[in-house]
């Protein structure tokens, strides 16, 4: 693609000073000057560990033609530089653009929330392949392309990594991408130059701070999803917003979205609402419920997959398909990895493996746990280093009342 090209899809308002002819061929973008290669155009990311502007003389040694900076360095003769207010607010379009728009020719649902968000994500998947359609999941345990089941490196990864991941899904002719949106994805703007659909908000409980700072920045990071439904619709279909009305931060949720142009549909359990589930019923096997009295049956436990369970019949209702064919998909998902999954190895025990990272996830767990009537509960948890730190008293006090 001709760099000229490339710095093309910038908006008047992206102040750029530029240095150098912009009419080469650029082969390659990176941000790693370890990724280079003859070509590359390297994207300079001042980072919270190092600053990619350091890095500059390797990535030309590794066979960088031209640079994208935010500061003032020296750059060797011969190579082109661009100088922009922000590398990384732009970095989403830039990428987007070289990978071909991959997401203009995908329908995009984007989830975001504390908890919720990896099951949601194969939940839909199951429904959306039941109807028949080709479907990405990009999600904390895995990326699945095609036919590639991919290490994920983040819950949403960079804006190359993740507009890469796009291109590979419509070279395999997917449908359907379904994806986790991290707060830490939309705060730093690895997003930017997707087109979603439907955007899907679980909840929002304690978590990220050491990141956000405060529970008002963590709100503001996820309601920028539902901002960008109304950025753009290219593709001349209606735009959804999913939201948990149940959560006492959904009207500022809502507050984000544009009703002019994005359909807003609410689902929960306590109160009547668009997606609305009752008479719901938790054995030690499988949890039942009705919606508009059809009977769900699923193999996962606990209130939360309830939540869980109505998104995604919210998306495939939005994508089409009949309840019937959902009702019989959830009901062929059998677990989900690290999501209260049953470790079998004949042992007279049960073993429950789940991420609970949140003290609002950890306490849904062992209140489904205390569902099953055991004996004795056995929890063994923890918390990262050098992250959120006001969480852990909370998840402590939880694991301790409602453990032995």
């Amino acid at each position: 693609m001709w760099l000229r090209d490339l710095i093309g899809v910038l908006d008047e308002k992206d102040e750029k000073q530029i240095n150098g002819n912009l009419d080469i061929q650029i082969e390659n973008i990176a941000i790693d000057s370890r990724h280079v290669t003859d070509g590359s155009l390297f994207i300079c990311i001042a980072g919270f560990a190092t600053d990619g502007h350091a890095y500059i003389h390797q990535a030309i040694k590794n066979g960088a033609v031209a640079v994208l900076i935010d500061k003032a360095v020296s750059v060797p003769s011969g190579i082109v530089s661009i100088r922009v207010a922000s590398t990384r607010l732009i970095m989403g379009k830039i990428a987007s653009a070289f990978y071909g728009f991959p997401s203009k020719n995908l329908r995009m649902i984007g989830i975001t929330g504390t908890n919720g968000k990896t099951t949601t994500t194969y939940l839909i998947e199951a429904i959306l392949k039941a109807a028949g359609y080709n479907v990405a999941r990009l999600s904390t345990t895995q990326y699945s392309i095609g036919k590639e089941q991919i290490h994920a490196t983040h819950t949403t990864p960079d804006s190359i990594e993740l507009q890469q991941l796009l291109k590979k899904a419509v070279d395999y002719k997917c449908t359907h991408l379904v994806m986790e949106v991290s707060s830490h994805a939309l705060s730093l703007d690895r997003v930017d130059g997707c087109e979603f659909d439907t955007a899907v908000f679980t909840n929002l409980t304690v978590d990220h701070l050491d990141f956000h700072h405060t529970q008002e920045e963590y709100l503001r990071a996820k309601a920028k999803l539902f901002a960008s439904l109304g950025e753009a619709n290219d593709k001349g279909l209606p735009k959804l917003a999913l939201i948990n009305t149940d959560s006492p931060f959904a009207e500022e949720i809502i507050k984000a979205v544009h009703p002019e142009c994005v359909l807003i549909r609410g689902y929960g359990i306590e109160k009547q609402t668009d997606i609305f589930a009752y008479n719901i019923e938790t054995t030690q096997d499988y949890t039942t419920f009705l919606y508009q009295g059809v009977k769900f049956k699923l193999n996962l436990l606990g209130r939360h997959n309830v939540y869980n369970t109505l998104v995604a019949i919210g998306v495939g209702e939005s994508e089409g398909v009949e309840l019937e064919t959902i009702s019989q998909a959830l009901e062929s998902v059998g677990g989900i990895p690290g999501r209260f999954e049953r470790i079998w190895c004949g042992q007279p025990f049960t073993v429950i493996v789940d991420y609970a990272h949140s003290p609002d996830a950890l306490q849904n767990v062992l209140q489904t746990c205390r569902q099953l009537s055991p004996k004795k509960i056995i929890t063994v948890f923890g918390c990262g280093g050098d992250r959120d730190r006001s969480k852990r008293p909370q998840m402590g006090n939880i694991s301790g009342g409602l453990s032995d």
